[in-house]
């Protein structure tokens, strides 16, 4: 019954639905008494403030916690390192070094996906897949999957999609994204399948910037450039802040050979939204070589 009063909150925040996670946590609120069931509620509570960009709420609303919360201690480093990434990565990889040594992460899976939240946001991706080794929870399990393809490893993210499914239903939430991701990564007519899965997903649950995202790179594989315009314009309405968003109407617009005073701004909200996003880094990458051969002429 206490795993049934969490479903729909969770459920909503695997799809992105960071306000409706909150509302409903909030809903049901004189229900959720059982400790473990609170601390589980606060954990997805919190990870959706932060995924607003709350991070001042966070930080505020758990400053009794001294440490004695492992789960809540990193939160709190998760919002301190996001609101200034630059300035506090140094600390925040010292603090997480020390927690590993200390023995904190290793039983504490909600701690292990934060951990590897922050190593994968500075592509830091060994260690992320070191914290997350032989993880058997969902959320872990997916970040697993979603690291795999990032580093070109389509065996093993389908090695970790097999071991999702014996812990949930194909046809949960998670497991439907992770295969989703997989057919993405497989192109040719398996995006036909990621559309239409993304596409069932919106309908029964509403339009999330992860859902549009999706739909959009599914768009873009099948060079339908203007259905994926459409869907990241939604996109950017719904969260004009988030960076995936950006880079893919990036895409959208150079294969759509917009003006390039239109891509050159997006290109630019990127570089300061996420200036560690693979799209920023390929474009720092190009304009610090045209420097250089541009200097051999000089």
């Amino acid at each position: 019954m206490s795993d049934d009063l969490l479903f729909e909150s969770k459920n909503y925040f695997y799809l992105g639905n960071y306000q409706s996670t909150i509302n409903e946590i909030n809903k049901k609120s004189r229900q959720i008494i059982e400790k473990s069931l609170k601390a589980e509620s606060d954990y997805f509570l919190y990870r959706c403030y932060i995924a607003q960009g709350n991070y001042d709420l966070v930080l505020q609303e758990t400053r009794n916690n001294r440490g004695e919360d492992p789960t809540i201690a990193g939160l709190q480093l998760l919002a301190s390192y996001l609101s200034k990434p630059e300035e506090n990565r140094e600390s925040t990889l010292v603090t997480i070094t020390q927690w590993i040594s200390d023995g904190v992460v290793k039983f504490n899976y909600h701690l292990q996906v934060i951990i590897a939240t922050i190593y994968f946001n500075e592509q830091l991706y060994d260690e992320a897949l070191q914290i997350l080794n032989n993880c058997d929870h969902i959320e872990g399990l997916s970040m697993l999957i979603q690291i795999f393809l990032k580093i070109d490893r389509l065996d093993l993210a389908q090695k970790a999609y097999e071991t999702m499914k014996k812990i949930i239903d194909p046809d949960a939430t998670p497991a439907l994204l992770s295969l989703a991701w997989i057919n993405i990564y497989n192109g040719e007519e398996k995006l036909k399948s990621a559309l239409s899965s993304f596409e069932e997903m919106t309908e029964r649950y509403g339009s999330t910037p992860l859902l549009l995202n999706g739909q959009a790179v599914c768009a873009l594989g099948m060079k339908r450039f203007e259905k994926a315009e459409s869907l990241l314009l939604e996109s950017i309405e719904k969260n004009p802040k988030n960076s995936d968003t950006i880079a893919n109407i990036i895409n959208c617009y150079i294969n759509m050979k917009k003006p390039n005073e239109i891509i050159q701004r997006y290109i630019n909200q990127l570089k300061t939204l996420s200036p560690k996003h693979d799209w920023t880094s390929a474009v720092n990458e190009a304009e610090a070589l045209f420097e250089v051969s541009k200097s051999r002429f000089n």
